[in-house]
């Protein structure tokens, strides 16, 4: 739910910055999801 909301958030700014805020939390669940609980 949160990595589909990072990727809405990429897609939909206008800006650097909103484009680029998602992808570190994106990075982290899709190389440690097994280590994260959420």
């Amino acid at each position: 739910e949160l990595v589909k909301l990072a990727k809405v958030m990429k897609v939909a700014s206008k800006c650097g910055l909103g484009q680029s805020v998602g992808n570190a939390f994106v990075s982290i669940v899709e190389n440690f999801r097994e280590e994260i609980v959420y």
